[in-house]
């Protein structure tokens, strides 16, 4: 193949990898595939012949004659004709999935055709594509059908929807996407349904999918749902019908109110008791009520609202004010006759606050006011009622009590010496240097003993309480209720606490060894001040840390590149990461001229760094591996004309490795692990034989696959680990079971097997897949049968999910869970998990 010497500027796109075609004709819209394999290659010629292709009008194509092209070494591919008066092609999609919108179209009307309706497809277009719609319409049955491959925006999508709505009927809506119109149908009728396209061979199969509120859609084969008089019915959707967990009146339901995040404990509500509770409501969902009342988030103004409350919690009553807890969401909905948009204020649970708590919200005043030694005794409250005003009790005897003047100085005492050290120190720590009194505290003594620690709160003064943390170096949990007891100002959100106390621990660190390096010196003279205080930085700390600042730069534009292509939850750790870099970065101008501060910040560099990539995973790179497949002249790389590497260009083995990289990145999904593996071995026998060092990018992705599929061939096939002795396992249960009780009081997300051993730093070796079973089998033996399993927060591999936890549970004679239920058993399980061991020492 001659290489395309036209200038860059007049190639519109690469027109030698085209997998989909139409036959018939350019305006046909019947698609096929071109099998990339050179044996289903010739199969496929068998069945088509070789004179009947076209870069259909329908895929966006020019309408030319296409001609498949077989090679062996290279992917089998369409090709346009060397014609020298050709047009320019303007085909944007080459790949199968771009022809989605003709085998949908011809898939479901031979399915319909088979449900008994003489169905013909439209295409339609939102300025995508051709088809970035297939409509069907249903006389029989008065039914519109729209597949939505691609989205409109939501105000468009409305006014299509009443449009359609006023001249077909009823609507079935069938989405390309999970984005916000699904949701927005879930909201009505509690589920939506979404469409995908698989190949097999040289067609494309279509999939339904059923999504619900909370839970990953359920695919089933389009050949096997129905079409009824109520729409487009799958398995998974009879199956949610026969509960009636969903709704089923379509469009014309108003939607379900939608939540907002809003900050817990940060939000008091006291009921009016003038108010009468509505009957209906918008905001009205299954499984709540509503209670009218005042409501007054912190650094605002008391507004008069509804709190939407679970059946399971008891109502409040007027008597107390009540600090909302769990998770808080601002809820709105449409707006309903032009009234505007109703709002409420939803909350898992309630906690009543003390007297003089509550008298500080403003919500509530003691009917006299009296010193206490006058205060009437309060009326005897009946079975399962609590009086109506709490009796005051002065924090002085309570100090007296759980926490004694004594106890105060000494913990005082070795918190400044951990401070001079630069360290911080746990609870379990603690009681191994004061003694079992420590041990004996509940969580709330333990509060009280914090307060009295750094009390009195003087503004500049730094705290020592921060300096207990958990055994993940992270705040305690109830580090928030100290601050507000001590008057200092609470951070807005718990990563917004976790950066506080960071930056607290540095500060009270530097404090105290500054003042233990005073008292320490010679007689104190101010000239001698200075060089007591400040070390100045060596030269190689200096180099060290440019080159660290250097390193997190770029990999701060990685992850804000990755971020901006990545969807879930995955999004939110990628911005919390580069918050922590942009924050850690900008301290540098602090610390470097000061040479103990500078090689802390190094140190905190490198779990940064290490953070940003396990969170952005295979290095973003010039996506040049499709392109390796053609010859190299045609690809000048104009990218990297400022940092040339002939030498790697020239070498043969670096292009093998980046093009065997490539099929191993773009087959993993199909190929057998054992295949993969025999790629990785290839690029080895290459990586021996180059005359230069593997370029990082390459070295990065080798190992991202080398880990990978290690991880898979584990959980594929089991290790031929040596067997542990039951003894050894029983040893190892306590360490495991103490790394677990931590994460679920810090709330963490499930550990693979390989972050668990790294958490015991070494102690839990590469064991043997029954070992596994057993160990966590020995860990949960102590569990009550009410209570979850620690084990939930040990994941398997993505190859096997949930693996461990099914045979934990039948390894200590729990029932067993259907494994159509067990990934939602699973989650709930661990929600309890949490909420139980929240609270916990």
């Amino acid at each position: 193949m001659t290489a395309d010497v036209r200038p860059l500027a007049s190639r519109q796109v690469d027109t030698r990898l085209i997998q989909t075609a139409v036959i018939g004709g350019r305006d046909s819209d019947q698609p096929v595939i071109l099998p990339e394999q050179p044996h289903n290659f010739d199969q496929f010629l068998r069945r088509f012949g070789r004179d009947d292709f076209w870069c259909g009008t329908l895929l966006g194509g020019c309408g030319e004659p296409l001609h498949p092209k077989r090679y062996v070494t290279k992917v089998c591919h369409f090709s346009h004709g060397a014609d020298p008066g050709r047009g320019e092609c303007h085909r944007t999609t080459h790949s199968a999935d771009g022809a989605d919108h003709l085998f949908v179209k011809a898939h479901a009307t031979r399915w319909l055709t088979t449900q008994g309706h003489a169905a013909h497809g439209e295409l339609r277009t939102f300025g995508h594509c051709h088809g970035d719609a297939v409509d069907f319409r249903l006389p029989a049955s008065d039914m519109f059908l729209r597949f939505e491959l691609h989205s409109e925006d939501y105000r468009s999508w409305r006014k299509a929807a009443d449009s359609l709505g006023a001249k077909e009927g009823r609507i079935e809506w069938v989405f390309g996407r999970d984005d916000v119109l699904a949701h927005d149908m879930v909201a009505r009728r509690g589920y939506a349904l979404l469409v995908r396209c698989e190949t097999e061979g040289n067609d494309r199969r279509v999939f339904i999918g059923t999504l619900t509120d909370g839970r990953k859609p359920a695919w089933d084969p389009l050949e096997q749902c129905r079409m009824t008089g109520k729409g487009l019915v799958t398995p998974a959707l009879e199956s949610l019908r026969a509960k009636g967990t969903i709704r089923d009146d379509g469009l014309d339901a108003e939607p379900l109110p939608a939540g907002m995040p809003m900050p817990s404990g940060k939000i008091v509500f006291a009921v009016d008791s003038e108010a009468a509770p509505p009957a209906t409501s918008p905001l009205l969902t299954p499984g709540r009520y509503l209670v009218p009342g005042f409501v007054k988030p912190a650094g605002s103004r008391i507004v008069r609202a509804h709190l939407s409350l679970p059946d399971s919690v008891p109502a409040p009553t007027e008597q107390y004010v009540y600090r909302l807890a769990g998770s808080v969401r601002l809820l709105v909905t449409d707006v309903v006759d032009g009234q505007g948009s109703p709002w409420a204020v939803r909350a898992d649970s309630l906690t009543e606050l003390n007297g003089l708590d509550a008298e500080r919200t403003g919500l509530w005043r003691p009917s006299v006011a009296l010193e206490e030694k006058h205060v009437p005794a309060p009326r005897t409250a009946g079975t399962g009622e609590r009086p109506a005003l709490p009796e005051p009790a002065p924090s002085a005897p309570k100090v007296q009590e759980t926490a004694p003047a004594e106890r105060v100085d000494v913990l005082r005492r070795l918190l400044e010496t951990v401070a001079a050290k630069g360290t911080t120190i746990t609870w379990s720590e603690l009681i191994a240097r004061l003694g079992t009194w420590v041990y004996d505290l509940s969580s709330p003594q333990r509060q009280d003993l914090l307060v009295e620690v750094d009390k009195p709160r003087v503004p500049d003064r730094p705290l020592l309480s921060v300096l207990i943390v958990t055994h993940l170096g992270r705040p305690l949990p109830y580090l928030d209720e100290v601050l507000r007891r001590l008057g200092v100002a609470e951070p807005a959100s718990e990563f917004a606490l976790q950066q506080w106390a960071a930056a607290e621990v540095n500060k009270t660190q530097a404090a105290y060894r500054a003042q233990r390096t005073r008292e320490q010196a010679a007689p104190p003279r101010a000239a001698k001040q200075p060089v007591a205080k400040v070390q100045l930085p060596s030269a190689n700390d200096l180099q060290h840390a440019t080159r660290r600042r250097a390193e997190m730069r770029e990999k701060v534009e990685e992850a804000a590149r990755t971020r901006a292509r990545t969807k879930g939850a995955r999004v939110q750790r990628l911005s919390e990461a580069i918050d922590q870099a942009e924050v850690h970065l900008r301290r540098y101008e602090k610390v470097h001229a000061d040479g103990r501060a500078l090689r802390s910040w190094l140190a905190e560099s490198d779990r940064i760094l290490d953070l940003l990539s396990r969170l952005i995973g295979r290095p973003i790179t010039v996506t040049t591996t499709r392109r390796d497949y053609g010859t190299a002249p045609a690809d000048p790389k104009p990218v990297k004309t400022a940092e040339p590497k002939p030498a790697e260009k020239k070498d043969p083995h670096l292009r093998q490795i980046r093009r065997t990289l490539g099929e191993l990145e773009r087959t993993n999904r199909h190929r057998p692990t054992k295949d993969l593996l025999q790629l990785l071995d290839e690029i080895g026998q290459h990586r021996e034989q180059l005359t230069r060092p593997l370029p990082a990018p390459e070295a990065k992705r080798v190992e991202h696959w080398r880990s990978k599929l290690e991880e898979r061939r584990s959980a594929e096939t089991p290790r031929e680990e040596p067997r542990l002795p039951a003894d050894k396992i029983d040893k190892l249960a306590h360490t495991v079971r103490e790394i677990l009780q931590e994460l679920a009081r810090a709330d963490g997300s499930p550990l693979r097997w390989g972050d668990l051993r790294l958490r015991a730093d070494g102690r839990v070796p590469f064991m043997h897949p029954d070992d596994q079973v057993a160990l966590l089998v020995a860990v949960d033996r102590s569990t009550p049968a009410d209570e979850p399993l620690l084990s939930t927060l040990v994941d398997s591999s993505v190859a096997a999910p949930h693996r461990l936890y099914r045979q934990v549970r039948l390894g200590l004679g729990r029932e067993p869970v259907p494994d159509a239920e067990l990934e939602a058993h699973r989650a709930m399980e661990a929600l309890r998990l949490r909420g139980l061991w929240r609270y916990r020492r």
